[in-house]
């Protein structure tokens, strides 16, 4: 269920029962000319609302906005700062501590290095200061999992195959039909200052070889790979 659709004494009354809250993390960002804007938004939000039916979990309201290098520069993508990324999610944390939330798991549908460490940090301060349990990971790398099992062609990556597969599932109706191959071009060691010089197509892989029924395995794959984790690890 959804912690935005409860009232007052709903909320309180299920965090009596010691849920797991999850917490979607998206983006607004480019994905080459085939997929939305809000692809990284539609993935964990999707996943977030199956995981919560399956382990009691509650689903916080989503976040939309992330940071970003690679896409900063590409029209529709809208970037926010580390320091912004990691104090919203930081407050959004202590809010649900005081709260009563002893259990988190963010689930981030944008997998930026940047992104994840803003992000990651203010996980660790929750932690070390109230003694959360908290697991942070992207569905993309669960998706990559079983992906990586098969020959995908073209180097995978940011609106390719695994990316277009689960957003037909999910949103078919926003994925369009002409879909081409795209590249990522690696410079090494080397810190860019245009860094969108990396996806010179906007995106990478070959999402030609994208279908709705692949995405369909994917996305299932995710829920119950999750849940498999929070048992695992003791969430």
């Amino acid at each position: 269920m959804r912690i935005e659709d409860m009232t007052r004494d709903e909320f309180s009354a299920a965090i009596d029962r010691d849920p797991v809250i999850i917490i979607p993390l998206g983006a607004t960002e480019a994905h080459g000319p085939h997929l939305p804007l809000g692809t990284d938004s539609i993935q964990p939000e999707w996943v977030a609302d199956r995981l919560a039916q399956r382990i009691g979990g509650l689903v916080a309201p989503p976040i939309r906005y992330g940071m970003h290098s690679s896409t900063r520069n590409m029209p529709g993508t809208i970037d926010i700062s580390f320091d912004t990324l990691h104090h919203l999610i930081l407050d959004i944390l202590e809010s649900l501590v005081r709260n009563g939330v002893k259990r988190f798991l963010l689930l981030s549908g944008h997998a930026g290095g940047s992104h994840m460490a803003a992000i990651k940090e203010a996980c660790r301060r929750v932690a070390m200061s109230y003694g959360s349990r908290i697991m942070l990971l992207t569905d993309y790398e669960i998706a990559d999992e079983l992906e990586s099992q098969r020959s995908v062609g073209a180097r995978d990556g940011h609106g390719g195959v695994i990316e277009t597969s689960r957003v037909m599932h999910i949103r078919p109706e926003l994925v369009k039909e002409q879909r081409g191959r795209g590249e990522f071009i690696s410079h090494g060691y080397m810190v860019m200052p245009d860094p969108e010089r990396c996806f010179p197509q906007g995106f990478a892989g070959d999402a030609s070889q994208a279908s709705a029924d692949l995405g369909k395995e994917l996305n299932e794959y995710v829920v119950r790979r999750l849940e498999e984790l929070i048992v695992r690890d003791g969430l």
